[in-house]
């Protein structure tokens, strides 16, 4: 059995690019404890965007098809690694309702009819609004080709005695929704009442440079 030598630079505020030792196991993973929080590292890079719909959209009774209540196509040629979805209820109905998002990642496809919806910076930098010809195209209620819908995180059962707000939820995703170069993610909320409700849904993610290659 071969050694393997593995060094790291320490490069922080404050250090002098020294080496220093790290551990791996058997299968070459590396061994460490970040003394961080999540996410710290990649939002300080200072491209973590978040964008929902303005619009109110009806859930729908049944599994989505050919229609995005909200698309997110990636113009560009980094790639769009989602950290949460989340959605909001702005209006319900007196009745016991549950509700899911779904989503979907489209094939490679033509950049969709422009929705202009403000992108809004996570690390502080001005909001975005995005063109035709920009980065991110954001769609509202577009067409696309279904490609294996699925409900993100726990379905949402609530009940309310009058046509108030209702719930609203965030569901972790941790880059398991990576949108690559020339695809879209595309989502919708699907729930029990499909009239009396209006949600907006949402997005928050970052865009990373990252090889698509093994």
């Amino acid at each position: 059995m071969g050694i393997s030598l593995i060094k790291a630079v320490s490069r922080f505020t404050g250090g002098d690019d020294a080496e220093v030792g790290i551990s791996a196991d058997a299968q070459k993973n590396l061994l460490m404890a970040s003394g961080n929080p999540p996410y710290m590292e990649v939002r300080r890079r200072g491209d973590g965007w978040t964008v929902q719909t303005t619009t109110l959209l009806a859930p729908l009774a049944a599994v989505p098809t050919t229609t995005a209540a909200l698309e997110l196509y990636n113009n560009g040629s980094r790639l769009l690694v989602v950290s949460d979805l989340h959605g909001m209820q702005i209006l319900s109905t007196a009745a016991t309702q549950t509700y899911a998002i779904y989503a979907t990642m489209t094939t490679k496809k033509a950049v969709p009819t422009l929705t202009a919806l403000a992108v809004h910076s996570l690390s502080g930098k001005a909001l975005v609004t995005p063109t035709a010809t920009s980065e991110l195209v954001t769609g509202v209620g577009t067409t696309i080709v279904a490609n294996g819908w699925l409900p993100y995180g726990m379905v949402q059962s609530w009940g309310t005695a009058a046509a108030t707000p209702g719930n609203s939820w965030s569901v972790p995703i941790d880059g398991k929704l990576q949108v690559p170069p020339g695809a879209s993610l595309a989502l919708h909320v699907v729930g029990s009442l499909a009239t009396s409700s209006t949600f907006q849904i949402g997005v928050s993610f970052d865009w990373i440079k990252a090889s698509l290659e093994d």
